[in-house]
């Protein structure tokens, strides 16, 4: 265990804990509405009075390039019908989605998927969406929809968003019948590049510390678009955004997180409606927003049975089903309070020390985090990995009451001078 702590922040990027929460994260950075590099020119892609109708299909991968590996990650398709009753008035249809994660590579380049958990509430939940474009975007979902059925949307709305010729990053070549645009930019440079809260992604802990880790990741789009020669619309678009965290990547490879979207045009129709009412108190921006929790609350029996349970697969050839287990032992334990999760974990690590801290740093709450300050006293002959971690949670912006607490419960433990400093820099923020 002398190296538990410096192997987990590896693992948080390479294991198979990748979780649909966090996917639907990975995949906003191609979302964001930027001021400099995402001009918007979708209105002049499109012919008012028409209905297009197109095939949606865009994916995650998530491992260490460059190893033998074991990767994971999730698939959406959708049948994607764009409405334009009026200039700069879209009305997004979806229809005929799937949701589906890697199931197992079998040794092949590409991976083989199955069905993810939660996917007939998928198909069910996505129903119409009406986009608002006129210099910027406006997305006026319907009132109950779930707000991580509305993040995916918009990101299926971003891949039509083809940039007008003057933003400078960007190149047009004419090919009979067909122009095509080129696109590469660098997405930090985007508004609402870091917009969401630590606990919505498996780097929950990471992304705590905002700042420090945002210059640790390197994260880059690049797009082909193939319009009509008019164009008109967008005939096919293709979109690949590459993220990789920086101190554990050599050149190409490394540790990092790839997504894919495909767009690709099917028919065309003229229509005759010209009717678009919105509710303007309705409005939100493009950009993802954070997902309600809607965790059932769980016992602490039922997080021990899940743990047991995916101890168990390891002497099992059901591999496969380690993903939606670990989710649901991450997200459990989100659920769960200061008290019930501080019990919980006490007897968590007497079933598997390895999982529970893989578990603790990818929840990401504050009581999570007072929990991994609670269990590390517990490894032996790890004091100078234990300053490390004390150290790197001293970094965290906007420590609560809760926080001070457990540095000062750490600092009495022991009073090394990175648990000092870390107390002091918790209370100086």
């Amino acid at each position: 265990l002398s190296s538990i702590i410096l192997i987990l922040f590896i693992l948080l990027f390479s294991e198979d804990v990748q979780e649909t929460a966090s996917w639907f994260d990975s995949t906003m950075h191609s979302r964001r509405t930027c001021r400099h590099c995402c001009l918007i020119a979708v209105a002049s892609r499109f012919k008012a009075q028409r209905k297009y109708v197109y095939q949606y299909v865009a994916d995650s991968r998530n491992g260490v390039v460059g190893s033998a590996g074991l990767q994971n990650g999730l698939k959406v398709t959708c049948e994607v019908e764009i409405q334009i009753p009026q200039m700069c008035r879209f009305i997004m249809v979806t229809r005929d989605c799937s949701l589906s994660e890697v199931s197992t590579m079998d040794g092949q380049p590409e991976p083989f998927y199955s069905p993810a958990p939660g996917s007939d509430v998928f198909r069910a939940s996505m129903e119409k969406v009406i986009v608002h474009s006129n210099s910027h975007v406006e997305v006026y979902p319907e009132e109950d929809e779930p707000v991580n059925i509305l993040n995916i949307k918009r990101g299926i709305f971003s891949a039509f968003m083809v940039p007008i010729m003057e933003d400078g990053q960007s190149s047009l070549m004419v090919r009979v019948p067909y122009q095509e645009v080129r696109l590469s930019r660098d997405l930090s440079q985007c508004d609402q590049f870091y917009g969401r809260k630590p606990t919505s992604s498996p780097v929950a802990l990471l992304q705590q510390l905002q700042h420090p880790i945002s210059k640790l990741i390197s994260s880059s789009q690049s797009c082909r678009y193939l319009l009509d020669s008019r164009g008109t619309h967008v005939s096919t678009a293709s979109c690949t955004e590459t993220h990789r965290y920086l101190p554990f990547s050599h050149g190409e490879n490394g540790i990092s997180s790839v997504v894919k979207q495909d767009l690709n045009f099917q028919s065309v129709k003229r229509i005759s409606s010209r009717g678009f009412d919105v509710e303007p108190r309705q409005a939100k921006p493009l950009h993802f927003d954070e997902p309600d929790d809607k965790t059932v609350i769980r016992t602490k029996e039922d997080i021990l049975s899940i743990l047991q349970e995916l101890v168990a697969l390891a002497s099992t050839d059901q591999g496969q089903k380690r993903t939606s287990l670990f989710h649901q032992l991450v997200s459990s334990m989100r659920s769960l309070r200061n008290e019930t999760l501080s019990q919980t974990v006490a007897e968590m690590v007497r079933v598997s020390k390895w999982l529970t801290f893989q578990a603790l740093f990818q929840c990401g709450t504050a009581e999570c985090t007072s929990a991994i300050l609670q269990v590390i006293w517990t490894i032996e002959g790890v004091s100078l990995e234990v300053d490390a971690l004390v150290y790197l949670l001293g970094l965290q912006a906007n420590p609560d009451a809760a926080r001070v607490r457990d540095m000062l419960s750490m600092a009495q433990y022991k009073q090394s001078k990175a648990i000092m400093y870390a107390l002091a820099n918790t209370v100086k923020r």
